[in-house]
């Protein structure tokens, strides 16, 4: 980098050789976060996650960050300066540099984050082939059994987040998979998603995509600790939290059946018929379809 923050643009210099790999979301206050599950410091570190959770999708390396922030009139300068404070700690706890962005008023709190990284190989939604396995970087439902916990708020779903910590954690301050990403694009990963709608609903996206079929093993899927006894809990199905919860940003892939990589965990294959998509249960195929997390859902 030879200029930035301070400056009126930022002038990045990319490494040699690498794709620079570029992804943007904005998240709004009252639909993506608020103050009754979480802290300002939370936000700002959630913006920055979720963002360099799509470069990890890509199998790249997290480089650089803009923010641009509206802010309603009500918010204080203390706020703001939390709210910052939580940006730093994700940069910093994920290597990534700051290098400017704006600031305007605007009738709602929003984070909007580009984040730019480089990759040697980037790996897309649309490669997965037949036969390809689908693959999970680390047990789910975290985030949707914590969201739903403390929604709750009574005294039997207090004492699980307390024996279960990792649950809340998940809601308020995912960690993207960068260096599992880089892994998966350097073993040959044919496809990659990083999770945020959930499994069922972003495998779909990759056959979808790839125009191929998928068969998702729901005995195969790997529950976060405490997801078990948090459905059991809430009255709801541990599967479904896991399929459908969303916000988990660990990363689906698919990888050839020869693929020799550890810290992965096999949930299903991809196949040649491409409108067989589905789910198998103990009662048998069930669609993939309408279980996925909605940002556009109002109830």
């Amino acid at each position: 980098m030879e200029v930035g923050v301070g400056d009126d643009a930022a002038v990045l210099r990319p490494t040699p050789g690498r794709r620079l790999v570029v992804t943007t979301d904005v998240l709004v206050e009252g639909r993506h976060f608020g103050s009754a599950f979480s802290e300002p410091e939370d936000w700002g570190w959630k913006a920055v996650a979720v963002n360099l959770s799509d470069l990890a999708a890509m199998g790249a390396a997290a480089r650089w960050l803009l923010v641009a922030l509206t802010v309603p009139d009500q918010a204080s300068p203390t706020l703001l300066q939390r709210l910052y404070a939580g940006i730093g700690e994700a940069c910093e706890a994920f290597a990534v540099t700051l290098v400017g962005g704006d600031t305007s008023g605007g009738p709602a709190l929003s984070l909007a984050v580009t984040a730019l990284g480089e990759a040697d190989r980037a790996v897309t939604r649309a490669g997965a082939r037949p036969g390809d396995r689908l693959v999970v970087s680390g047990p789910l439902g975290a985030a949707a059994a914590g969201l739903a916990l403390l929604e709750r708020d009574d005294q039997p779903a207090r004492e699980l987040l307390g024996r279960f910590p990792g649950l809340a954690a998940a809601h308020r301050r995912p960690r993207p998979e960068l260096a599992t990403g880089m892994r998966l694009a350097h073993a040959g990963a044919t496809a990659m998603i990083d999770l945020s709608d959930g499994l069922a609903g972003d495998a779909l996206h990759l056959a979808e995509a790839s125009g191929v079929g998928i068969e998702l093993h729901d005995a195969a899927v790997p529950l976060a600790p405490g997801v078990a006894e948090a459905a059991a809990l809430l009255g709801r199905d541990p599967a479904e939290l896991a399929l459908g919860g969303g916000e988990d940003y660990l990363l689906a892939a698919a990888l050839p059946p020869t693929a020799d990589l550890g810290g992965v965990l096999d949930c299903g294959r991809f196949t040649a018929e491409p409108h067989r998509r589905v789910r198998l249960t103990p009662a048998g195929p069930r669609p993939l379809a309408g279980l996925a997390f909605d940002h556009f859902r109002t109830g």
